[in-house]
Parts: C-alpha cells; structure tokens; sequence
C-alpha cells in the first residue's frame, strides 16, 4: 500500500491543542500530514497555499468546533470551507469530525456574530448532510476516533 498524503484542515485559535494532539498520533501511521503547522513562509496567498496542500493529499480530515475562521477575503467564506470545497471538488477522501454542542470551548473562541453563527451552522448542516461524520467532546475523544478510523485505513509504522 503506497503510503497517503493526509490534510488536517480545521481552525486554529480553538483548535490549537487539539491540532497538537493529532500531530503527536500521526507518526504512528504510514502517512504523510500535511497541515498549517508546516506551511512557512510563501510567496503564494494564504488562499493558494491551503488549496495547493487540499490538492496535493489524497485525504481530507476537517475538524470542526465553534469557530467559522478567517474569511478569504476573495470569497468571504472561510478558509476551512475552502479547504473542504476543494477535497470534495477534487473526490478526495474526507473524514469530519465535529465538535458535540455541549463540549467544552473557552468563551473567547466560540463565535457569537450573527453572520459567522449563521455561515458555521450552514456549513455543519451540510457536512452532516453529505458525510457520516464523528463528535468529539475532548482532544481524547478525537484522538480516540482519529486512531479508530486511521487504523482501518492506513498501515501502522
């Protein structure tokens, strides 16, 4: 089995320890992790750069809580909706994970504008409608289901 390219796509301000935790998972499979973690310095636009690395994995893992995250200014959707546009115009294999509504989120990360509330539950409604998707309430939880479903999919090192 040739080894695949993963994309961790998910925003950052409340997802950060999260992101952290999966990154510290990862090494135990044969994959290689493409993520904002590793994106450096570009002459490319945000916009190109996290499309370009969406392009260029044959797996989607998005992760979503209680943030919408930054708007492309091109577009005003965020970049995480892209990201997720993009694996799904291109027929990548996508896993979402989503945060439960009674998880536990600092208040300073939770979104509370009217538009950004409207836009993430738009977007949570659509994954849950074309997606069999998985909640999570913790980092463990999501490591949990995260080291399940890479399990079945992916050899271990």
């Amino acid at each position: 089995m040739a080894q695949k390219t993963v994309f961790i796509s998910s925003t950052y301000k409340d997802l950060h320890e999260y992101r952290k935790e999966i990154w510290k998972l990862l090494p135990k499979f044969d994959v290689d992790v493409r993520g904002m973690e590793e994106f450096g310095a570009r002459t490319a636009s945000p916009r190109e750069t996290c499309l370009a690395e969406v392009e260029q994995s044959d797996v989607y893992v998005g992760i979503i809580a209680f943030r919408l995250g930054s708007p492309d200014p091109e577009s005003g959707r965020s970049f995480t909706e892209l990201e997720y546009e993009r694996a799904v115009e291109l027929k990548k294999d996508i896993l979402i994970y989503i945060a439960r509504e009674d998880a536990s989120f600092p208040a300073n990360v939770i979104d509370t504008g009217t538009k950004a509330t409207a836009q993430l539950r738009a977007f949570k409604k659509k994954l849950r409608e074309k997606h069999t998707v998985d909640e999570f309430s913790s980092p463990e939880d999501l490591i949990e289901a995260l080291n399940r479903d890479f399990g079945k999919q992916f050899a271990t090192m």
